[in-house]
Protein backbone atom coordinates (compact mmCIF):
# COMPACT_ATOMS: atom_id res chain seq x y z
CA UNK A 1 0.00 0.00 0.00
CA UNK A 2 1.54 3.33 -1.38
CA UNK A 3 0.81 5.86 2.31
CA UNK A 4 0.71 9.36 1.21
CA UNK A 5 4.08 10.68 2.69
CA UNK A 6 5.49 7.92 0.07
CA UNK A 7 3.14 9.53 -2.75
CA UNK A 8 4.58 13.25 -2.09
CA UNK A 9 8.03 11.99 -2.07
CA UNK A 10 7.61 10.54 -5.78
CA UNK A 11 6.14 13.40 -7.44
CA UNK A 12 8.10 15.64 -5.75
CA UNK A 13 10.72 14.10 -7.21
CA UNK A 14 8.89 13.21 -10.63
CA UNK A 15 8.04 16.86 -10.97
CA UNK A 16 11.52 17.77 -10.65
CA UNK A 17 13.08 15.96 -12.99
CA UNK A 18 10.43 16.99 -15.31
CA UNK A 19 11.65 20.66 -14.56
CA UNK A 20 15.40 20.28 -14.40
CA UNK A 21 16.31 17.07 -16.28
CA UNK A 22 20.04 18.36 -15.54
CA UNK A 23 19.52 18.58 -11.68
CA UNK A 24 21.41 15.44 -9.33
CA UNK A 25 18.92 12.84 -8.51
CA UNK A 26 19.78 13.43 -4.64
CA UNK A 27 18.56 16.80 -4.47
CA UNK A 28 14.71 16.57 -3.42
CA UNK A 29 12.63 19.21 -4.60
CA UNK A 30 10.89 21.23 -2.08
CA UNK A 31 7.12 20.27 -1.03
CA UNK A 32 5.07 23.20 -0.62
CA UNK A 33 1.06 22.61 -0.46
CA UNK A 34 -2.13 23.38 1.25
CA UNK A 35 -3.51 20.58 3.24
CA UNK A 36 -6.85 19.54 4.49
CA UNK A 37 -7.66 17.01 6.80
CA UNK A 38 -11.09 15.54 8.37
CA UNK A 39 -10.57 15.06 12.20
CA UNK A 40 -12.54 12.10 13.73
CA UNK A 41 -15.23 14.76 15.30
CA UNK A 42 -16.08 15.75 11.70
CA UNK A 43 -13.80 18.72 12.10
CA UNK A 44 -11.62 19.99 9.59
CA UNK A 45 -7.94 21.12 10.44
CA UNK A 46 -5.94 23.15 7.98
CA UNK A 47 -2.22 23.17 7.35
CA UNK A 48 0.80 24.02 5.13
CA UNK A 49 3.44 21.71 4.05
CA UNK A 50 6.78 22.83 3.15
CA UNK A 51 10.57 21.59 2.98
CA UNK A 52 11.87 18.23 2.67
CA UNK A 53 9.39 16.36 1.43
CA UNK A 54 10.69 12.68 3.33
CA UNK A 55 12.29 14.70 5.96
CA UNK A 56 11.78 14.67 10.11
CA UNK A 57 8.39 16.44 10.72
CA UNK A 58 7.96 19.60 12.50
CA UNK A 59 4.46 21.28 13.47
CA UNK A 60 4.76 24.80 13.63
CA UNK A 61 1.99 26.05 15.94
CA UNK A 62 1.14 29.99 15.03
CA UNK A 63 0.82 33.05 17.29
CA UNK A 64 -2.44 34.51 18.67
CA UNK A 65 -3.41 36.47 16.18
CA UNK A 66 -2.26 34.06 13.37
CA UNK A 67 -2.46 31.62 11.00
CA UNK A 68 -1.03 28.64 9.32
CA UNK A 69 0.44 31.47 7.03
CA UNK A 70 2.45 32.83 10.09
CA UNK A 71 5.21 30.28 9.49
CA UNK A 72 6.02 31.28 6.09
CA UNK A 73 8.55 33.63 7.91
CA UNK A 74 10.80 30.72 8.37
CA UNK A 75 9.49 28.04 6.03
CA UNK A 76 12.83 28.91 3.44
CA UNK A 77 14.88 27.35 6.07
CA UNK A 78 12.65 24.09 5.81
CA UNK A 79 14.64 22.41 2.95
CA UNK A 80 17.93 23.48 3.48
CA UNK A 81 17.49 22.45 7.17
CA UNK A 82 16.10 18.93 6.01
CA UNK A 83 13.29 19.15 8.02
CA UNK A 84 9.16 18.34 6.71
CA UNK A 85 7.51 21.78 8.42
CA UNK A 86 3.59 21.53 8.71
CA UNK A 87 2.15 24.60 9.73
CA UNK A 88 -1.51 24.47 11.40
CA UNK A 89 -4.52 26.30 11.80
CA UNK A 90 -6.11 25.88 14.90
CA UNK A 91 -9.88 25.67 15.37
CA UNK A 92 -11.86 28.43 13.96
CA UNK A 93 -8.67 30.33 12.43
CA UNK A 94 -7.62 29.83 8.99
CA UNK A 95 -9.15 27.33 7.52
CA UNK A 96 -9.64 25.16 10.27
CA UNK A 97 -13.61 24.86 11.30
CA UNK A 98 -14.26 26.80 14.74
CA UNK A 99 -14.38 24.19 18.19
CA UNK A 100 -17.13 25.59 20.21
CA UNK A 101 -15.79 24.80 24.41
CA UNK A 102 -12.72 23.46 22.92
CA UNK A 103 -9.70 23.24 25.37
CA UNK A 104 -6.22 23.13 25.08
CA UNK A 105 -5.59 19.56 25.67
CA UNK A 106 -8.28 18.69 23.28
CA UNK A 107 -4.59 19.92 21.03
CA UNK A 108 -2.79 17.01 21.16
CA UNK A 109 -4.90 14.29 19.75
CA UNK A 110 -5.62 16.38 17.00
CA UNK A 111 -2.10 17.13 16.47
CA UNK A 112 -1.22 12.63 16.23
CA UNK A 113 -4.40 12.43 14.06
CA UNK A 114 -2.64 14.47 11.56
CA UNK A 115 0.82 13.28 11.71
CA UNK A 116 -0.86 10.10 10.93
CA UNK A 117 -2.61 11.73 8.11
CA UNK A 118 0.72 12.76 6.82
CA UNK A 119 2.47 9.58 7.08
CA UNK A 120 4.06 9.84 10.45
CA UNK A 121 1.84 7.03 12.25
CA UNK A 122 5.25 5.18 13.35
CA UNK A 123 7.44 8.23 13.47
CA UNK A 124 8.03 10.39 16.01
CA UNK A 125 7.61 14.38 15.34
CA UNK A 126 9.42 17.92 16.63
CA UNK A 127 7.48 20.92 17.19
CA UNK A 128 8.03 24.89 17.41
CA UNK A 129 5.10 26.75 19.27
CA UNK A 130 5.90 30.55 18.54
CA UNK A 131 4.44 33.23 20.98
CA UNK A 132 0.91 32.17 21.74
CA UNK A 133 1.17 28.82 20.15
CA UNK A 134 3.52 27.81 23.18
CA UNK A 135 0.72 26.70 25.02
CA UNK A 136 -0.47 24.18 22.65
CA UNK A 137 3.41 22.79 22.28
CA UNK A 138 3.56 22.87 26.22
CA UNK A 139 0.40 20.65 26.11
CA UNK A 140 1.81 18.15 23.51
CA UNK A 141 4.97 18.05 25.87
CA UNK A 142 3.05 17.25 28.41
CA UNK A 143 0.28 14.61 26.70
CA UNK A 144 2.54 12.95 24.03
CA UNK A 145 6.04 13.14 25.17
CA UNK A 146 6.68 9.51 23.62
CA UNK A 147 5.51 11.09 20.25
CA UNK A 148 8.41 13.80 20.39
CA UNK A 149 12.11 14.41 19.59
CA UNK A 150 12.08 18.24 20.29
CA UNK A 151 10.09 20.72 21.62
CA UNK A 152 11.43 24.05 20.64
CA UNK A 153 9.00 27.24 22.44
CA UNK A 154 10.09 30.21 20.48
CA UNK A 155 9.16 34.07 22.20
CA UNK A 156 6.35 32.03 24.22
CA UNK A 157 3.83 33.41 26.16
CA UNK A 158 3.34 32.12 29.71
CA UNK A 159 0.22 31.48 31.50
CA UNK A 160 -0.99 34.64 32.79
CA UNK A 161 -0.06 36.60 36.01
CA UNK A 162 2.20 33.80 36.21
CA UNK A 163 4.87 34.82 39.49
CA UNK A 164 7.24 37.05 38.80
CA UNK A 165 6.46 37.28 35.15
CA UNK A 166 6.95 40.68 33.91
CA UNK A 167 3.78 41.14 31.62
CA UNK A 168 4.24 42.06 27.96
CA UNK A 169 2.71 45.00 26.49
CA UNK A 170 -0.30 43.14 24.99
CA UNK A 171 -1.28 41.86 28.19
CA UNK A 172 -4.10 44.01 28.91
CA UNK A 173 -5.52 44.02 25.95
CA UNK A 174 -5.87 39.99 26.13
CA UNK A 175 -7.26 39.85 29.74
CA UNK A 176 -9.68 43.02 27.85
CA UNK A 177 -10.64 40.41 24.88
CA UNK A 178 -11.08 37.66 27.23
CA UNK A 179 -13.78 39.31 29.59
CA UNK A 180 -15.33 40.84 26.76
CA UNK A 181 -15.59 38.53 24.05
CA UNK A 182 -18.54 40.97 21.92
CA UNK A 183 -16.64 43.75 22.17
CA UNK A 184 -13.36 41.71 20.77
CA UNK A 185 -15.19 39.90 18.09
CA UNK A 186 -16.49 43.93 17.25
CA UNK A 187 -13.47 45.07 17.13
CA UNK A 188 -11.75 42.31 14.84
CA UNK A 189 -14.47 42.72 12.43
CA UNK A 190 -13.52 45.97 12.37
CA UNK A 191 -10.25 45.59 11.75
CA UNK A 192 -11.28 42.80 8.67
CA UNK A 193 -12.85 45.90 6.78
CA UNK A 194 -9.71 47.91 7.56
CA UNK A 195 -7.27 45.29 6.68
CA UNK A 196 -9.09 45.16 3.08
CA UNK A 197 -9.31 49.22 2.78
CA UNK A 198 -6.11 50.79 4.49
CA UNK A 199 -3.86 47.75 5.45
CA UNK A 200 -1.11 49.74 6.42
CA UNK A 201 -2.94 51.77 8.77
CA UNK A 202 -3.41 47.94 10.48
CA UNK A 203 -0.16 47.53 10.20
CA UNK A 204 1.13 50.73 11.47
CA UNK A 205 -0.74 49.71 14.63
CA UNK A 206 -0.24 46.28 15.01
CA UNK A 207 3.53 47.06 14.92
CA UNK A 208 3.92 50.08 17.08
CA UNK A 209 5.24 48.44 20.25
CA UNK A 210 7.31 47.02 18.48
CA UNK A 211 11.16 46.74 18.96
CA UNK A 212 13.18 48.67 16.34
CA UNK A 213 14.84 45.17 15.04
CA UNK A 214 11.63 43.73 14.75
CA UNK A 215 10.13 46.53 12.73
CA UNK A 216 13.38 47.29 10.55
CA UNK A 217 12.86 42.73 9.66
CA UNK A 218 9.26 43.62 8.90
CA UNK A 219 8.32 46.85 7.65
CA UNK A 220 11.31 46.99 5.58
CA UNK A 221 10.95 43.27 3.42
CA UNK A 222 8.22 43.48 1.11
CA UNK A 223 7.69 40.04 0.92
CA UNK A 224 7.81 40.13 5.08
CA UNK A 225 5.12 42.74 5.12
CA UNK A 226 3.06 41.45 2.77
CA UNK A 227 2.98 38.00 4.47
CA UNK A 228 1.97 40.01 8.18
CA UNK A 229 -1.07 41.22 6.08
CA UNK A 230 -2.25 37.74 4.80
CA UNK A 231 -1.40 36.17 7.99
CA UNK A 232 -4.10 38.84 9.91
CA UNK A 233 -6.45 38.28 6.99
CA UNK A 234 -5.67 34.68 7.26
CA UNK A 235 -6.32 34.58 11.28
CA UNK A 236 -10.16 35.85 10.77
CA UNK A 237 -10.79 33.98 7.51
CA UNK A 238 -14.18 32.13 8.75
CA UNK A 239 -15.20 35.01 11.39
CA UNK A 240 -13.59 36.31 14.66
CA UNK A 241 -14.96 33.59 17.19
CA UNK A 242 -11.75 31.41 16.88
CA UNK A 243 -9.50 34.11 17.45
CA UNK A 244 -11.73 35.45 20.19
CA UNK A 245 -11.52 32.15 21.46
CA UNK A 246 -7.78 31.34 21.37
CA UNK A 247 -7.16 35.02 23.10
CA UNK A 248 -9.81 33.48 26.20
CA UNK A 249 -7.87 30.17 26.50
CA UNK A 250 -4.46 32.11 26.66
CA UNK A 251 -5.86 34.77 29.55
CA UNK A 252 -7.77 31.87 31.41
CA UNK A 253 -5.49 28.54 33.27
CA UNK A 254 -4.40 26.20 31.00
CA UNK A 255 -5.46 23.29 32.64
CA UNK A 256 -1.98 21.52 33.64
CA UNK A 257 1.14 22.68 35.22
CA UNK A 258 4.45 23.22 33.14
CA UNK A 259 6.13 21.60 35.83
CA UNK A 260 4.22 18.40 34.84
CA UNK A 261 6.29 17.97 31.47
CA UNK A 262 8.93 15.37 31.08
CA UNK A 263 10.47 12.76 29.13
CA UNK A 264 10.85 15.23 26.20
CA UNK A 265 13.28 17.81 25.25
CA UNK A 266 12.59 21.43 25.02
CA UNK A 267 14.46 24.32 24.21
CA UNK A 268 12.97 28.15 25.30
CA UNK A 269 14.10 30.53 22.47
CA UNK A 270 14.21 34.49 23.90
CA UNK A 271 14.84 37.68 23.22
CA UNK A 272 15.72 39.80 25.94
CA UNK A 273 14.29 42.65 23.64
CA UNK A 274 10.92 41.49 23.69
CA UNK A 275 8.11 43.34 24.56
CA UNK A 276 5.48 41.44 23.93
CA UNK A 277 7.27 38.13 25.44
CA UNK A 278 9.03 39.83 28.01
CA UNK A 279 12.28 38.26 29.03
CA UNK A 280 10.94 37.01 32.41
CA UNK A 281 8.50 34.56 30.53
CA UNK A 282 11.14 32.90 29.11
CA UNK A 283 12.59 32.74 32.69
CA UNK A 284 9.48 31.25 33.69
CA UNK A 285 9.14 28.31 31.44
CA UNK A 286 12.69 27.10 31.78
CA UNK A 287 12.22 27.27 35.78
CA UNK A 288 8.76 24.97 35.50
CA UNK A 289 10.21 22.52 32.88
CA UNK A 290 12.57 20.47 34.21
CA UNK A 291 15.75 20.29 32.12
CA UNK A 292 15.18 22.66 29.50
CA UNK A 293 17.23 24.57 27.67
CA UNK A 294 17.62 28.33 27.65
CA UNK A 295 18.62 30.27 24.93
CA UNK A 296 18.87 34.11 25.54
CA UNK A 297 19.46 36.63 22.59
CA UNK A 298 20.38 40.35 24.20
CA UNK A 299 19.51 41.85 20.37
CA UNK A 300 16.41 39.93 19.44
CA UNK A 301 12.81 40.93 19.80
CA UNK A 302 9.57 38.96 19.43
CA UNK A 303 9.81 38.30 15.36
CA UNK A 304 13.73 38.30 15.29
CA UNK A 305 13.81 35.94 17.47
CA UNK A 306 12.98 33.31 15.40
CA UNK A 307 14.29 34.69 12.24
CA UNK A 308 17.71 34.96 13.49
CA UNK A 309 18.02 31.23 15.31
CA UNK A 310 15.69 29.42 12.94
CA UNK A 311 18.87 27.54 11.41
CA UNK A 312 19.77 26.53 15.01
CA UNK A 313 15.80 25.76 16.44
CA UNK A 314 15.60 23.34 12.91
CA UNK A 315 18.82 21.69 13.71
CA UNK A 316 17.04 20.36 17.09
CA UNK A 317 14.91 18.02 15.55
CA UNK A 318 17.60 15.64 13.68
CA UNK A 319 18.00 13.15 16.13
Amino acid sequence: MITRRKFLSTGSALFAAALAPGARADEPMGVCQEGRMRLCNGRWLSYHESGHPHGPLVFYFHGTPGSRLEAKLCSDNALPSGIHLVSVDRPGMGCSSYQPCRKILDWPAQVEQLATELGYADTPFGIVGMSGGAPYAAACALKIPHRLTHVAIVSGHTPMNAPGVCPGNQDKLIELISRRPRLGKLAFRLIDRRLDRRPDKVVAKVTKNWTAADKKLVLCNPRLYRQLIDNLNEATRCGPSGLVTDIHLLDCPWGFSLCQIEGVPVSIWQGACDRIVTPSMGHYFHKQIANSELIIDSRAGHVTMLKWHVAEIFARFHV
